[in-house]
């Protein structure tokens, strides 16, 4: 079989491997489509800890059951599926609790064991006992099902600000992660969402998918054209899914009163941010961050996809056969478009 193996920081090599071999408590999956996320673009660029060299990265992951362990009843062969993205342990206290994204042991496809740049990829057995591997209709191709994932998390985080209908919200990043939270926002009632992106394509893909106002901080005063758009209150919720330490500082200022903070995107390179926590106490602010997702919110992503509640092919603008994932790569890092997807079957 052929994988695209990440064997240095911004190498990736497409290698010929042997055909895998399972054990009788893992399932081997062949990879119809995978998403190029933002996390296997730091990856790529900067390497990780969890992460040894060669590793098939990618965890964005649909595809079809083609052989499984005698021990495995829940799955046949022909099933189609997607994947959620960590590997819980299963006996963590947050495990214990249906929390398994924030396992104490941390692992996930793609960094402890080979992801799905590939033509197949083999499900571990923790993976299989603890993960989430749901069935997609018959109706709902594998690009799609790709999306899983991503939306799952874009779910956390609209639950853990639990944003309610008529609210006006600012997103802060109109990638395809921005997109899915403003698409998701006016489907379930926002009455204005402002998107704020620097990219003149993506500012577009911004209102293509439902923003009601987008603002170019190149050239406009971000924080002055919120406060106006809002009456001078401010936002009930600001979201954002732009790396930038200045974005999550003006995030405190443009939201209003009572209102809410969600911190999607990670910093690259984590330095101390000099915050105004006063904001915090006098604004009786909720500020909360999001990172990955629990596996009860990527059954109800896969619902959201199966039953079509958004145009969830507006976010992919790329597919890609195995042999050019490098350009994948390049064209999502070059913010060309929005979701960047790898056909390994093709």
């Amino acid at each position: 079989m052929y994988s695209v193996a990440l064997t240095d920081k911004q190498t990736l090599e497409l290698q010929e491997r042997k055909y895998p071999q399972i054990t009788s408590d893992e399932i081997l999956l062949k990879v119809h489509a995978i998403g190029v996320c933002g996390s296997d673009l730091r990856v790529y660029q900067h390497g990780d800890a969890r992460v040894d060299f060669p590793r098939v990265i990618g965890h964005e992951i649909a595809g079809e059951v083609v052989d499984l362990g005698s021990n495995i009843s829940r799955f046949q062969t022909g099933d189609r599926v997607t994947l959620g993205a960590h590997i819980p342990c299963g006996e963590c206290v947050f495990c214990q609790k249906n929390e398994g994204h924030q396992c104490v042991e941390g692992k996930s496809m793609g960094y402890h064991v080979d992801g799905g740049f590939a033509e197949y990829v083999v499900l571990p057995k923790k993976f299989v006992e603890n993960g989430s591997i749901q069935k997609i209709a018959d109706t709902t191709s594998y690009e799609l099902a790709s999306l899983s994932e991503p939306f799952s998390c874009v779910l956390s985080g609209l639950y853990e600000v639990d944003v309610k209908p008529g609210e006006n919200v600012v997103v802060y990043g109109a990638g395809a992660i921005g997109c899915m939270y403003i698409a998701a926002l006016k489907k379930m009632g926002a009455a204005k969402v402002i998107a704020v992106q620097r990219s003149a394509p993506r500012r577009q893909k911004a209102l293509e998918n439902g923003a009601d106002i987008v603002i170019d901080p190149n050239s406009a005063d971000t924080a002055r054209e919120i406060i106006e758009a809002t009456q001078g209150l401010g936002t009930d919720t600001v979201i954002v899914t732009a790396p930038s330490t200045e974005v999550q500082k003006e995030a405190l200022e443009v939201v209003k009163k009572t209102g809410k903070v969600l911190f999607f995107a990670g910093i690259k390179n984590v330095t101390e941010v000099p915050i105004n926590t006063n904001h915090f106490i006098y604004k009786q602010l909720k500020v909360v961050g999001t990172h990955g997702a629990p596996r009860h919110l990527h059954i109800e992503a896969v619902k959201w996809i199966d039953e079509g509640l958004l145009d969830f092919s507006s976010f992919i603008t790329h597919t890609f056969p195995l042999n050019e994932t490098a350009n994948a790569f390049e064209t999502a890092e070059s913010k060309e478009g929005l979701k960047c997807v790898v056909k390994p079957s093709e």
